[in-house]
């Protein structure tokens, strides 16, 4: 079981880094902390709402 989750830490971590990655690219270009705007926007309408 050791390896398996070795594996999926590492694809894990990857995965943290290219979105930072991705952000940081983003932030740098002009307009595109509106694009992160609309892509929070979206993720939280799209993302269910925990059950009250």
């Amino acid at each position: 079981m050791g390896p398996v989750f070795g594996v999926l830490t590492m694809a894990g971590s990857r995965l943290f880094l290219a979105i930072i990655t991705f952000v940081i690219w983003l932030i740098s270009r002009p307009g595109g902390w509106a694009v992160l705007v609309v892509l929070i926007l979206f993720g939280l309408k799209v993302m269910p709402n925990t059950p009250q």
